[in-house]
């Protein structure tokens, strides 16, 4: 998983048409009746507007899979549920009613990982948020990674067989390794045939290219310029708008020699192009 960059502000008409409807929730004096503004008004997070601004953060990649289309068709996901919030016991409370019509507390998402999603929003530690307590939403311990967060780095990929499949990055703690594999687990990262191959496929683009770097032969003059167009590569592939830039990353990571690792990582932007 790659951590998503945001820049800038949604379009400020939707932005105050998104504030006048959260007026109205806080307004509102029973779950029926906040449940019912969220319906009338469920338009809002699907308007091109904000869907197209969400959409160019990360070049119309899924945030969570970094798939353009290997997870059918894309979603604004809300990442704390609007409706309710489910626990890994299946209990259930009800959800963070008043970010429905926030934008940062949206995520692109491909249809299939937000079907899986659905509702469960476990917390590892202490109590949930409250809609009367702005720090509360900052002290809370969401179990699902957040992509907008550097803990996104705690899931990577690993070639096991014939499949690249999600996995708990290599010498995290045990609590964060859990962490890895139940967002793992709760976004079927690893449950879609489509997505694991296309993965499978990136990654074996990414490791001929290290095999044509590491295997290059010749007079020096050509073994550098083999070289150069198998980094060039590999730079493209690790790129923030290249898809499953993280499986690159990945493969050249742990398949890489250390020369190669320097040159396509000293010179990547980070969260760039």
């Amino acid at each position: 998983m790659r951590k998503v960059v945001i820049r800038g502000t949604p379009p400020q008409d939707w932005i105050d048409a998104a504030a006048a409807v959260t007026a109205q929730l806080r307004l509102a004096t029973t779950p029926e009746d906040r449940q019912a503004i969220i319906e009338q008004r469920k338009t809002l997070w699907t308007d091109d507007r904000i869907r197209g601004w969400l959409l160019k953060q990360f070049a119309n990649k899924c945030w969570y899979t970094e798939a353009q289309d290997a997870v059918s068709s894309i979603h604004v996901d809300h990442y704390r549920p609007k409706g309710r919030a489910k626990d890994l016991d299946g209990s259930m409370c009800e959800g963070y009613w008043w970010l429905a019509f926030d934008w940062s507390n949206y995520r692109i998402c491909g249809q299939l990982i937000n079907v899986k999603k659905q509702d469960l929003f476990p917390i590892t530690e202490g109590a949930r948020a409250t809609c009367d307590d702005g720090v509360s939403l900052q002290l809370e311990a969401p179990l699902v990674i957040d992509p907008k967060t550097e803990q996104s780095r705690l899931i990577s990929y690993e070639k096991e067989d014939d499949s690249c499949l999600a996995v708990a990055s290599g010498g995290v703690s045990t609590a964060d390794k859990n962490r890895a594999d139940q967002t793992i687990d709760i976004l079927g990262l690893n449950r879609r045939d489509r997505l694991t191959q296309k993965r499978t496929d990136f990654w074996d683009k990414c490791l001929q290219s290290i095999a044509d770097y590491q295997g290059a032969d010749g007079p020096q003059a050509i073994r550098w310029v083999i070289q150069a167009m198998a980094l060039n590569r590999i730079k493209e592939m690790v790129a923030y708008t290249a898809e499953f830039s993280s499986v690159a990353e990945a493969c050249v990571r742990k398949k890489g020699p250390e020369a190669l690792v320097a040159q396509v990582f000293s010179m990547t932007p980070a969260g760039g192009a």
